[in-house]
């Protein structure tokens, strides 16, 4: 918990900003005038789709005619066009970002009131996108969809409600998704997150909704893939939206809520985590706000999480957008001079769109006159360091299951236990096909404007991992959503299984080159007294499968492995006394 002491410096950062500043009247947000098109009932989300190291744009609402629409802004410098994508027009739903099949690039989830009636789910091919053919149900207007990997084995599932149906879709990791039976209960009108509240290291998802009887808000803890509902006395609320976010920094999740209740006032809270599933209501005065959206982000890089809410207010023609300044101690102010305009119906969300440091805002809706949709540039934020990357990175190795583990990285800004982690997983060194981290890999920079996808844990656990040498690495991100670089990358084998000889320690194997392209020298050095015995060597694939064969080998010899693919092997060598191994790595 912050100090009284956290408190008073604030103050006084922000009487010395008022001096240095001018006025305090001046606006914190400016409107770049982007030209976006106006929609409501709309859903956005930041994300560098292109791969170019600038935040695009995705999009959906209904626009002034009350047609759907779903378009992609490309960012360039700052100036943002339409692509032509092709996309389902959509509105009353959901389109997120997410990269499903691993390969650094980010696909695309629609679900909501769409003129083909469908739940679609694009592969990003370099920049296109491509439907895939799944046979996933209709979920109506007013659904709500987000990914999560809940199985913890290095892909995104999805969890997706409306029409009084909820499913958990299974990644098998080859472009199919599978419901699971997760036996959530449907609702209407709802919203959903994912995020590890109880530190186990699985992501559980929270839910609020209309249950056809009344407002309902539950957590589902996941323990190992079963899913059991947990009621910590939240308000249901419904029409709305719920995130996670630890906004006292003490290292668990703590909610954000907003909708309708039970007699269709809206109303928008703060639950404090405080641990063995109990969650405290802190009465942030936040305005009571439904059919919009709040959300957590740091905006004045002061290293807290702050609020950003739009939506109605109770009475007709009532409704607002304000930012919520993060003062500790569970206080939050209201700024009076945001320079962000009122909107029902509405959309809001941070994201850096011109790489300054700071989170700006995306904001679309209904004012008082036609449909919106505008870019605000942050005018306010003081300067955001780069966190730390994470150091003495550790794996630990217990069957198919890894557990990957690292010190706690630091802020200048964001308390210690604040900070989120962010990790890729591959078979190939500097890649990213096993876990995508939804980054550059190069310099860390992120392709969507969240936290990591190992939440406030420094530790990360994954299943299901067959023989072979894997890579990874691991960055920090802050409460703007800033990330350090990666991590040195670091290596761990799984082994063998299925040999019933010991692997040996006193062959050395040595394979050059390697990485190898269609040809490798083996040598193997043995003790005197095996010399010249000869050899049989099994190409073992990353599956644990046999591949290739070859008998009567001598300590050096020249392999032809040309048949094979590029990817990660093991050379499993063997005479009448003993058996080894090595790795291989084939690219060319």
């Amino acid at each position: 918990m912050k100090t009284v002491y956290k408190l008073s410096f604030r103050f006084a950062m922000i009487s010395i900003m008022a001096i240095f500043s001018g006025p305090a009247s001046a606006q914190l947000f400016t409107d770049i005038n982007a030209g976006l098109q106006g929609v409501y009932y709309s859903h956005a989300e930041w994300g560098d789709f292109d791969n170019d190291k600038d935040l695009d744009l995705l999009i959906s609402g209904a626009t002034s005619g009350g047609a759907s629409s779903t378009k992609i802004y490309i960012n360039e410098n700052g100036v943002f066009s339409v692509l032509t994508a092709g996309l389902e027009n959509v509105q009353k739903g959901v389109v997120t970002w997410g990269d499903f099949d691993n390969d650094g690039d980010l696909d695309i989830l629609v679900s909501g009131e769409t003129d083909g009636q469908k739940t679609i789910v694009y592969r990003n091919s370099e920049g296109g996108f491509e439907e895939l053919p799944l046979n996933i149900p209709y979920f109506s207007a007013f659904s709500y969809a987000c990914w999560a990997d809940y199985d913890s084995d290095g892909d995104l599932d999805f969890f997706i409600s409306g029409n009084w149906d909820s499913r958990i879709y299974e990644n098998d990791g080859e472009g199919a998704f599978t419901d699971i039976e997760a036996g959530i209960p449907g609702l209407n009108s709802p919203r959903a997150d994912w995020g590890d509240y109880d530190n186990d290291g699985d992501p559980d998802l929270i839910l609020t909704g209309d249950t056809g009887g009344g407002m309902a808000a539950w957590i589902y803890r996941n323990d190992n893939g079963i899913f059991e509902q947990v009621v910590p006395g939240l308000t249901g609320l419904c029409a709305g939206s719920v995130e996670w976010g630890d906004y006292d920094s003490d290292n668990d999740a703590d909610i954000l809520i907003m909708g309708f209740d039970d007699i269709l006032e809206p109303l928008a809270e703060v639950f404090r985590n405080d641990g063995d599933d109990f969650f405290t209501r802190i009465y942030a005065g936040l305005a009571p706000v439904a059919m919009g959206r709040v959300t957590w982000g740091d905006y004045e890089n002061d290293g807290d999480l702050d609020i950003l809410l739009t939506g109605k207010i109770a009475g007709c023609g009532t409704f607002t957008t304000a930012v919520y300044e993060n003062l500790g101690n569970d206080i939050f102010n209201e700024l009076s001079s945001s320079g962000l305009p009122a909107a029902q119906n509405s959309y809001a969300a941070w994201g850096d769109f011109d790489n300054d440091g700071d989170l700006d805002v995306l904001l679309c809706g209904q004012g008082n006159s036609a449909p919106f949709a505008r870019i605000y540039r942050n005018d306010a934020a003081l300067p955001n360091h780069t966190p730390s990357a994470p150091g003495n990175l550790q794996s630990q190795i217990n069957g198919e299951t890894v557990v990957l583990s690292w010190d706690k990285a630091t802020d200048n800004e964001t308390p210690q236990d604040g900070l989120t982690y962010n990790i890729r997983i591959s078979a190939l060194p500097q890649e990213c096909d096993l876990l995508s981290p939804m980054a550059h890999i190069d310099d860390g920079y992120r392709l969507v404007a969240a936290t990591g996808n190992c939440g406030l844990l420094n530790e990360f656990r994954i299943t299901g991992l067959s023989f072979g040498t894997y890579y990874w690495s691991v960055q920090t991100i802050d409460n703007a959503y800033s990330p350090s670089p990666f991590s040195p990358e670091q290596s761990f084998t799984i082994g063998i299984t299925g040999i019933e000889n010991n692997l040996t320690t006193n062959n050395t194997i040595h394979i050059f080159p390697n990485p190898a392209g269609d040809r490798v020298i083996l040598q193997i050095d043995k003790p005197r007294d095996r010399t010249g015995l000869p050899q049989t060597v099994k190409v073992i694939n990353s599956a644990g499968g046999e591949v290739m064969h070859f008998s009567g080998i001598n300590d050096y010899h020249e392999l032809d492995i040309s048949s094979l693919g590029p990817g990660v092997y093991h050379l499993l060598v063997s005479d009448d006394v003993s058996v080894s191994a090595a790795p291989l790595i084939i690219s060319r």
